[in-house]
C-alpha cells in the first residue's frame, strides 16, 4: 500500500469514527451489576444494561463502549432526534439494529487503531528517492576499507538498488553532489578486484549518465573514459566488457567533448579490441558495432543540421574536430568487421537482431570501408547466404532484415557477381540450419 492509499483509507475510517455516537434509548437484561451514569465516560461491561436518554460512543483509542449523562446542549439534540422518529416512522430502531451497529463500529474502530499504527510505522520508515540515495552512499562509507566476504551481498544490494534509482535525472545529481562517484563508484570501477561489484558499479555508471549532460560532464571529468576503455582492453569476462560498453556509450553519446578525448585515445583501440578477440561473444561485437555506428550518425546528423540552424555552430566545431572515421580506418575496422562476419555467419542465420545490428553499420561506415568489403569474396558468401536465408522466411521481421542485406549486396557487388552467386546456390541441394 503506497502513502496516497494509506491517507484514504485514514480519512476514510476518521470520517466513520466520528460518526460512532450512538444514543441508547432501551435496556437489556442486567448481566453484570448496575450501570451508574456520571458526566464522564465509562466503560460498559459486556452484556451490562444502560439507562435510557445517555450518550453511547465507541472510544476509538481502545475500541470500547462508553457512556455518560447528556449535557445539556445534547439532551434538546436528543429530544429533537426522538420527535423526529416519532413523526416519521413512528417506531425507534429495533434493539438487534442497535447491537449490530455498535459491533460493526467496534470491527471499524479496531482496524482503525491497527491502521493507524501501521501508518506510524509508514511514517517512521518513509524516505524520499533523494533521502534514500544519500543513505546508501553512507552505507557504502562505512564499509570496511578491506574487502570482506560478509559485506559482498550488502555492496551488491546496494548497488542494485542505485542502479534502479539514479535512471531519474534528480536522483543522479544527487547522488554525484553528495560524493557518490568519488566514494562508492570510483574506487571500485579503478581499484576493486571482484568482478561482480565491478560489474554492478558499471551498470550505476550507465545508469546515472544515460541521457544526462550534467551528469556526463561529472564523470567525464573523474576520467571514466579512460578508466573504462582499459577495461575493455584487458578483460575477458563477458559480464563485465557488457557493463563496460553500457556506461561508455553511455558517457560519448551526443557528448563530442568526450568523444574527442576518449576515442582518439585509447577508445577506439578497446572497441576494435572486442571485434577482433575470438573469445568475445557475438553480442559484445553487436553492441561495438551498434556504437560505432551510432557515434558516426551522430557526427553526421549534427553537421548536416548545422547548415540549416545557425545557432548550432559552437557544437557543429565540436564534432568537426572528432576524426573517428579516420581513427577506425587505423585501428582496423573495416578488416575487423570483414573477419567477424565471415567467420561467425552460421551462429548469425537464428539471430535477425545480431544480424540487424551488423547490416546497420556496414550500411553507415560502407562509404570508409568499400574498397576492402567490396573485394572481399568471404563477406559477400557470408552476407548473401544470410539474405538467402531470411529471404525464404515467413517472419515479417527477417524478411525485413534481408530487404536491408540485399541493398548492401547492390551498394557492395555488381550485379554480375550477385546472379552468379545466385544461380551456384540454385543449382546446389538446399540446406536447412536450424
Amino acid at each position: 500500500m503506497n502513502g496516497k492509499q494509506l491517507f484514504l483509507v485514514l480519512a476514510t475510517v476518521l470520517a466513520l469514527g466520528s460518526s460512532l455516537q450512538v444514543e441508547a434509548t432501551e435496556t437489556t437484561d442486567n448481566k453484570t451489576g448496575q450501570f451508574v451514569p456520571t458526566k464522564e465516560w465509562q466503560v460498559i461491561n459486556e452484556g451490562q444494561a444502560i439507562p435510557k436518554g445517555l450518550h453511547v460512543r465507541i472510544n476509538l483509542q481502545t475500541g470500547l463502549k462508553e457512556a455518560k449523562l447528556l449535557d445539556e446542549s445534547e439532551r434538546g439534540t436528543a429530544l429533537q432526534s426522538s420527535q423526529t422518529i416519532d413523526e416519521t416512522d413512528g417506531e425507534p430502531l429495533p434493539l438487534d439494529y442497535k447491537k449490530d451497529l455498535i459491533e460493526a463500529s467496534q470491527r471499524h474502530a479496531k482496524e482503525y487503531v491497527e491502521l493507524r499504527k501501521a501508518y506510524k510505522e509508514f511514517q517512521k520508515n518513509f524516505r524520499t528517492d533523494g533521502e534514500l540515495v544519500v543513505q546508501l552512499i553512507g552505507q557504502y562509507r562505512n564499509f570496511s576499507k578491506n574487502p570482506l566476504e560478509s559485506e559482498l551481498k550488502p555492496k551488491l544490494d546496494a548497488l542494485e538498488t542505485l542502479e534502479f534509482l539514479l535512471h531519474q535525472i534528480d536522483n543522479a545529481l544527487v547522488f554525484i553532489d553528495n560524493g557518490g562517484l568519488d566514494d562508492v563508484l570510483l574506487p571500485i570501477v579503478v581499484n576493486d578486484t571482484n568482478t561482480a561489484l565491478r560489474v554492478s558499479a558499471m551498470r550505476v555508471l550507465g545508469s546515472l549518465t544515460s541521457n544526462n549532460p550534467k551528469a556526463q560532464i561529472k564523470v567525464f571529468e573523474k576520467s571514466f573514459g579512460s578508466h573504462l576503455s582499459q577495461i575493455i582492453i584487458s578483460s575477458t569476462n563477458t559480464a563485465e566488457i557488457s557493463s563496460a560498453l553500457h556506461a561508455f556509450g553511455a558517457l560519448l553519446r551526443k557528448f563530442p567533448l568526450a568523444q574527442k578525448r576518449v576515442l582518439s585515445t585509447s577508445g577506439t583501440q578497446a572497441l576494435i579490441r572486442v571485434l577482433r578477440s575470438p573469445e568475445m561473444e557475438l553480442r559484445s561485437k553487436g553492441k561495438v558495432v551498434t556504437l560505432i555506428s551510432d557515434l558516426v550518425q551522430e557526427k553526421r546528423f549534427a553537421l548536416e543540421g548545422s547548415k540549416d540552424m545557425p545557432d548550432a555552430a559552437s557544437s557543429t566545431a565540436q564534432y568537426v574536430l572528432i576524426e573517428f572515421e579516420p581513427w577506425l580506418e587505423t585501428q582496423g575496422y573495416c578488416r575487423a568487421l570483414d573477419d567477424v562476419l565471415s567467420k561467425d555467419f552460421l551462429h548469425l542465420l537464428d539471430q535477425p537482431e545480431l544480424v540487424e545490428q551488423f547490416s546497420t553499420a556496414i550500411w553507415t561506415t560502407q562509404s570508409m570501408c568499400h574498397s576492402v568489403w567490396s573485394q572481399s569474396s568471404a563477406l559477400r558468401h557470408a552476407l548473401l547466404t544470410i539474405r538467402n536465408r531470411y529471404a525464404n522466411s515467413k517472419d515479417e521481421y527477417r524478411l525485413e532484415v534481408s530487404h536491408a542485406l540485399n541493398n548492401i549486396c547492390k551498394r557492395l557487388y555488381d550485379n554480375t557477381k550477385q546472379h552468379t552467386e545466385l544461380a551456384h546456390n540454385k543449382r546446389k541441394p538446399s540446406h536447412k540450419f536450424h
